[in-house]
């Protein structure tokens, strides 16, 4: 994967005595997908984006002269977009991505990174699945002009990088502590020294997340959750290093994969139970605009809808399965990986877990204990958004609503009464995994004005037209 690229974070500077339309908080992929759907539908487009969309029957054709910029100032602690996303992919050495192609963040075209690759001669770098899916997903795969294909990660993070460049915003590099109402109207997030004015404020903040470490674990130097990136990545792999990964997901594959590939003597994969495959998190109905009848996605999201707050978690909960699924190319590198005796893996359950020596006895319900130097616990996380001081605290000051320990957005993502609004994994009870997301922005748009902050990266999400989409993790 390409380095972060400094021109990633290319902006206008920082105006502290600006007052901003929006104030986006976070970089991130669905970050970055709702600033270019902000501009899409301001009309602060180039003669290609409006040709394109005009093309699309989108909108009519808006004159230079015409067009009005829209003021948006970007928060995040990188001071550049996917920094935090690059991190994670590097942490695990993801090479590719299980979305498919049509999950980005670009608002203008839906096949738009297969054009960037084809363009730069990077096809490539666009990956067949015909080789390791089901006949209904090639099916999927052919009718959607190849849209169902995989991205590589480094294709997918230059395509952020670049598109980035393209659209109008301020960066400032900081930490958001706080939003607070400004008696004249707006807010005032809080950045460090520094204070951005805005009419709106979107926290696009990713996935707040809380580790699961099972009780007979203590993380340690040597004991890291996968959920850890920067943990992750500093961990060093030795020859006489013994290394087990607890998980049965995705997550566990890449980290035994990762173990075995820098070096580490030995690497166990402990699951409990037998490695599921899919090649998403959820069912194609899901993401099949054709799909018809009781399974087909409209349905899905009709049923969800009527589901009160407090029950949309166990909703999502069931679409996923339990979540703990690997795509069948990485069972496929697992296999190979066994074969040549680099990974070896168990089906059973860790019972207890000793510090002896530096090191680590595992014991497990039916096979003999293993001495372990390191472990590598991809057993999952729980979304949280008081793991967020800035969503706890802003929750707190303003009243707003919390259900299942996430904010209790409406239909058209925004937080209570406030011009404030949500977007990603931290609205999963509102926008279930699989459903289309909109962001409406009547505020301080105008009325009807609607843009699509579409998640991207390790889980699927769906075209804007579609009837199907999952969140960012």
């Amino acid at each position: 994967m390409a380095a972060n690229c400094a021109i990633c974070a290319a902006a206008t500077e920082f105006d502290a005595t600006t007052t901003y339309d929006v104030c986006i908080v976070g970089a991130g992929p669905c970050g970055l997908a709702l600033l270019s759907a902000l501009h899409a539908q301001e009309g602060n487009l180039t003669d290609e984006q409006q040709a394109t969309m005009q093309a699309r029957g989108r909108r009519g054709r808006i004159k230079k002269s015409e067009r009005e910029a829209l003021r948006v100032c970007v928060v995040d602690p990188a001071g550049a977009f996917l920094h935090e996303w690059r991190g994670r992919f590097d942490a695990l050495d993801i090479a590719l991505l299980r979305s498919p192609a049509w999950a980005h963040p670009d608002f203008f075209s839906e096949a738009a990174l297969q054009e960037y690759a084809w363009r730069r001669g990077r096809e490539a770098e666009i990956h067949s699945i015909d080789d390791f899916t089901t006949t209904s997903l090639r099916r999927l795969t052919e009718v959607n002009a190849g849209l169902f294909r995989l991205p590589g990660a480094g294709l997918f993070s230059d395509f952020c990088c670049d598109l980035s460049k393209t659209l109008p915003h301020a960066m400032l590099r900081g930490e958001a502590s706080a939003v607070e109402k400004r008696s004249e109207g707006g807010y005032a997030v809080a950045v460090g020294d520094a204070s951005v004015r805005t009419r709106a404020v979107v926290f696009a903040l990713g996935a707040a997340t809380t580790p699961c470490v099972p009780p007979q674990f203590a993380l340690s130097n040597s004991i890291v959750h996968s959920n850890d990136w920067r943990a992750l990545r500093d961990f060093d792999f030795g020859s006489k290093d013994t290394v087990l990964v607890v998980g049965g997901g995705l997550s566990a594959a890449q980290a035994a994969l990762r173990g075995a590939k820098r070096g580490a003597g030995r690497v166990v994969l402990c699951s409990r139970r037998k490695l599921c495959t899919r090649t998403y998190d959820l069912e194609l109905d899901w993401m099949n605009r054709r799909s018809t009848g009781k399974g087909s996605a409209r349905r899905r999201l009709f049923e969800f809808k009527g589901a009160p707050l407090e029950e949309r978690r166990a909703f999502v909960a069931k679409a996923r399965g339990g979540g703990a699924t690997v795509p069948q190319y990485y069972l496929d590198l697992l296999k190979k990986a066994e074969d040549r005796g680099a990974i070896a893996h168990f089906v059973d359950e860790v019972c207890d877990v000793q510090e002896l020596d530096g090191a680590h006895r595992v014991a497990f319900g039916q096979r003999e204990p293993l001495v372990a130097t390191k472990i590598i616990l991809a057993t999952g996380s729980q979304l949280d958004c008081g793991t967020i001081p800035l969503l706890r605290d802003t929750a707190k000051r303003l009243a707003l609503p919390v259900v299942s320990c996430l904010p209790a957005v409406d239909d058209s993502l925004r937080w209570g009464d406030e011009d404030l609004f949500v977007v990603g994994a931290c609205v999963e009870i509102n926008q279930c995994v699989g459903c289309t997301r909109q962001f409406f922005t009547k505020s301080f748009l105008g009325d009807g004005a609607a843009v699509l902050a579409r998640s991207s990266g390790e889980e699927p999400a769906s075209p804007r037209h579609r009837a199907g989409v999952a969140s960012m993790a």
